[in-house]
């Protein structure tokens, strides 16, 4: 009966969910849990969330179900509630959660998906599947044995170059590598040796010419800016050197960015003055913290290596040393193929970035590695992150070349007196006319961008943070308020797939009830530098009301960076009248602008906020697009 029950309804769903992805506060959205990775014999209490819309909501439909990787049902496990308890964060948040247990003797995947039923339709709207993966723990004589033979190859590489050509070397040692048991596949990709060992963890041994030195505060405003220039999210700096003090040191290109940034001229950067993130201090845990930064300058060893499943990806080495500490910490991300074992460190796959790393804040990137752009694989990570300009390599880099160039590209960006304004990312690269080093196969200098408005990127004050808020949460902004029912929703959206929400809306009104909404202000706002060539600020807007904007409404605000109100751009804005109790929508989004003219070259903010009147007829409005022009 019940896969009868559930197959008439996953036809009817998934031809009803795939018709009417469109309908607001119909849907499953944002659904994740809690813990999507663990190991054979240790049960874990997982969290699932998802926003679910409220309008005509059977809300004792929200359910759990354990599915086939291509989400056929295969049992109920249970059902989503709002009510602040069993994992449920806050109650009447619209976002329903539940917990269960997983616990494996051996190793799978397991699949998950949330439906939630609407009067009216017939169909279930779901969730996409969610996996939780179950790895076997690897032994750590495994992990021991493992840095044992990385060494030993190592040393036997140059061992061999006494007697041997770098090509002949580089094949005897590849030899080794696969008379090796313990190793299930080896292969030379240009000057590295990629290996996958038998429980599928991935190891690099650089088989690099020991010959060649290679890398695998603003006091002015500028005077002219080019039009709709885009600028890094904020103004902290991290330069990363995890191979600073290295018998062969990497520490020119970061001496060279200390420098440069400490004496900018146009932008003041923070830490001031700036410190140099090296050595083991450049570890796992700050690439996690990749996404806090608005710049980020490396200088490490990276490669171009076949991660467990067979495919080539750039990766990146990090300070974080490879012991028997770091691989417990670091377990399941060993297993999972995101990082990798090199003799002395670990280092990252772009699985890693995927994974880990925060939502970024228009970050720029110097990736200054050998082969980091090889392929896009490093880049679209970040760029999936929110990273909107980087620079890389093609292939393997000389040092000297690597550090020559970045002086080349950072100097005209960031200008150390006022006589000249920084220029633009694009333009500074164009500028440099000679960007491939020597090799036989040249390593370039390579720029990508997040978009074509990207290339004009300046390091300078100015623009906003996630306006159209696609980072899924609140990256950019702050916001608080007497209640907290504010979420970054996907039930409805202008553009994308997500808007800033303020206000509870889970009950439909049913007369005084004072327990069903809450009085008082909720707000979020973000403080930014108007660039010289933005004149207004544009967002769109939509409300969903059972009251009227005599009791609860809707306020949009430029202020000073100390609260005062500059511009009323919308105050008590909502359902006009007082006939509360009724749904009332705005039928549509809203669009406002507001002029910036008077303000070009000053820090100010956009302020919006909501107020509720604790009656019980409830209110949400939604925020999107928020955009300089």
């Amino acid at each position: 009966m019940f896969r009868s029950m559930w197959q008439l309804g996953l036809t009817a769903v998934a031809s009803a969910f795939l018709a009417l992805p469109a309908i607001a506060d119909k849907g499953v959205f944002s659904s994740q849990l809690s813990v999507d990775e663990l190991f054979v014999g240790e049960p874990t209490l997982i969290t699932v969330s998802a926003e679910v819309g409220a309008e005509d909501l059977y809300i004792n439909s929200v359910s759990l179900y354990e599915t086939t990787a291509e989400g056929q049902p295969l049992q109920r496990l249970g059902s989503l509630n709002d009510d602040g308890i069993n994992g449920d964060a806050r109650p009447a948040d619209t976002i329903f959660s539940m917990q269960f247990e997983v616990s494996e003797n051996v190793a799978t995947t397991r699949y998950f998906r949330v439906s939630a039923a609407y009067r009216g339709d017939r169909g279930r709207y779901l969730s996409p599947v969610l996996p939780v993966t179950v790895y076997e723990p690897i032994a750590t004589s495994v992990f021991e044995d493992m840095l044992a033979d990385l060494a030993a190859l190592e040393s036997a590489f140059h061992n061999y170059l006494l007697n041997m050509s770098l090509t002949e070397a580089r094949l005897a040692v590849l030899g080794d590598a696969q008379a090796n048991p313990n190793i299930l596949t080896a292969e030379l990709i240009d000057d590295d040796l990629s290996l996958l060992y038998a429980p599928g963890i991935s190891g690099w041994v650089p088989l690099t010419d020991p010959d060649e030195i290679l890398d695998a505060p603003g006091n002015s405003v500028p005077t002219s800016l080019p039009a709709d220039y885009k600028s890094p999210g904020n103004d902290k700096l991290l330069i990363f050197a995890p191979g600073y003090s290295d018998a062969s040191p990497q520490d020119k290109i970061a001496d060279h960015a200390k420098s440069q940034f400490d004496n900018a001229e146009f932008m003041e950067f923070d830490p001031n003055p700036v410190t140099i993130t090296k050595d083991s201090a450049a570890s796992l845990a700050v690439v996690k913290t990749w996404g806090n930064y608005g710049t980020v300058i490396m200088h490490t060893h990276g490669g171009y290596l076949n991660d467990s499943a067979g495919n080539k990806k750039v990766v990146l080495l990090t300070g974080t040393h490879s012991n028997l500490i770091n691989y417990i910490a670091n377990l399941l991300d060993i297993v999972a193929g995101r990082i990798g074992v090199s003799s002395g460190k670990f280092y990252i796959y772009p699985s890693y970035i995927t994974k880990h790393a925060a939502s970024m804040q228009n970050t720029f990137f110097y990736l200054g590695a050998c082969e980091s752009m090889k392929d896009d694989s490093m880049w679209n990570a970040l760029k999936a992150k929110g990273a909107k300009v980087g620079f890389g390599w093609s292939e393997t880099v000389f040092r000297t070349f690597n550090t020559d160039k970045f002086k080349d590209l950072i100097n005209p960006m960031v200008p150390t007196n006022n006589t000249q304004d920084p220029i633009t990312a694009k333009a500074s690269f164009d500028a440099i006319a000679n960007k491939c080093d020597a090799h036989a196969t040249p390593a370039c200098l390579t720029m990508r961008t997040a978009s074509a408005d990207w290339q004009k990127f300046v390091f300078a004050e100015g623009g906003l943070i996630n306006g159209d808020f696609e980072t899924g949460d609140w990256t950019g902004w702050t916001h608080g308020g007497d209640y907290n029912f504010r979420i970054v929703s996907g039930a409805r959206k202008q553009n994308g797939s997500y808007s800033g929400a303020l206000g509870r809306w889970d009950t439909a009104y049913h007369g005084f009830d004072p327990t069903s909404e809450p009085y008082g202000y909720e707000w979020f706002y973000q403080d930014f530098v108007v660039p010289n060539a933005v004149t207004k600020l544009k967002f769109a807007w939509w409300m969903e009301t059972y009251d009227t904007a005599v009791w609860d409404w809707f306020d949009a605000y430029l202020k000073d960076t100390s609260g005062n109100t500059l511009v009323t751009i919308l105050e008590k804005a909502g359902k006009p009248g007082t006939n509360y109790g009724p749904y009332w929508t705005t039928s549509g989004w809203q669009q406002v602008e507001v002029d910036l003219t008077p303000y070009q070259g000053q820090e100010i903010r956009i302020y919006f906020d909501q107020r509720l009147d604790g009656y019980g007829d409830q209110q949400r409005v939604y925020v999107d697009d928020v955009v300089l022009e």
